[in-house]
């Protein structure tokens, strides 16, 4: 399989040549106040390795124990304390995150440690729907593409690769992902996002969850259209209210479940939103009350709606947050940057 050369630089989960957010993406304060009290001296020939050594870990450990961090918590301190301590970045997975994770394992209660991925989303090709796995990152690191499609085989990634229409789709949905996955957590942490307008976000990634979720089944469930479409409605309706201020009553009474009336409203706050490209979209979604009548859709119909509530929640985030990995691509993407 030839090898995919794009790849994308992070710090602290951002494009290098973005700006960092106060509060970004490492959300917890307490943590930020622990961390300056965990640089440890050892003698330049114990610290010059490539890996965390025993005694440092050791003392990580003890030091965590001492501020009453949970077991689970403590090997992601650890990572953050080598990062910040080396000047390196530590991606998860990488071989220094599992050598990290593995002393702690070592060193912990059973099943102590249950991980998984920043955020997984789905990608269709090949009537499958793959799961496109966000990496936990600390630090600067570089992310491929096409290694957050892990469980695709090379086989199949290679046709991916090399299919023109069908890698742009993917590299568009991996950074929409991206975006959304780093971007939720800033939002978590930061106050760009209250009332309401968080009531609304939160409702629309529990339903963007759910409409994953059932795509993941063994028989992709129908289900999923309905969810999306819910998604979609409440990512629209949490971008007016953190933009504009829309209350409960307004988006009860004025907008419902008017999906184009929503958007409409959108666009008229901010002329200039990516939002705009919902507009051919909207359609493909049933009247709200046609979940009763029990329907089924193709996948090539479930995919679509699932990639609309992501990509309406990913612009929710990147207009809320400094998150703009699709930025990123289309400038590596470019003419003029394939010339250089």
């Amino acid at each position: 399989m030839k090898e995919f050369v794009f790849s994308v630089s992070l710090e602290n989960g951002f494009a290098v040549n973005h700006r960092l957010p106060q509060n970004a993406h490492y959300s917890e304060r307490k943590a930020n106040l622990l961390h300056s009290h965990l640089v440890i001296s050892f003698p330049a020939n114990k610290i010059w390795k490539t890996f965390p050594t025993e005694d440092w870990l050791d003392q990580i450990n003890r030091r965590l124990s001492d501020a009453g961090v949970p077991y689970k918590q403590r090997p992601w301190h650890a990572m953050r304390a080598w990062s910040l301590e080396r000047n390196i970045g530590v991606r998860f997975p990488s071989p220094t995150s599992e050598h990290i994770f593995g002393w702690f394992y070592r060193n912990s209660p059973p099943e102590a440690h249950h991980i998984g991925s920043l955020f997984t989303g789905l990608f269709y090709f090949d009537v499958y729907f793959w799961p496109v796995d966000i990496p936990i990152a600390y630090g600067k690191v570089k992310l491929d593409p096409f290694a957050s499609i892990g469980a695709m085989p090379d086989l199949v990634k290679a046709r991916l690769q090399d299919d023109k229409l069908a890698n742009l789709g993917y590299l568009g949905l991996w950074a929409d992902c991206v975006d959304y996955g780093f971007g939720r957590d800033d939002l978590r942490a930061n106050s760009a996002i209250t009332g309401f307008a968080a009531s609304l976000f939160k409702a629309a990634n529990e339903q963007l969850e759910a409409t994953i979720s059932v795509l993941r089944e063994t028989r992709p469930n129908s289900k999923a259209m309905e969810f999306g479409r819910i998604a979609t409605e409440m990512f629209l309706k949490s971008f007016l209210a953190a933009h504009v201020g829309l209350t409960e009553q307004e988006a009860k009474k004025r907008i419902n479940h008017d999906l184009e009336l929503a958007l409409k409203e959108c666009l008229a706050a901010r002329p200039a939103s990516e939002l705009f490209q919902l507009q051919v979209r909207l359609s493909q979604f049933p009247d709200v009350n046609a979940r009763y009548a029990g329907a089924t859709y193709s996948h090539d119909q479930l995919w679509s709606a699932y990639g609309t509530a992501q990509f309406a929640g990913s612009a929710v985030v990147r207009s809320l947050t400094d998150r703009n990995m699709r930025r990123t691509l289309e400038s590596a993407h470019s003419p003029a940057s394939r010339r250089a």
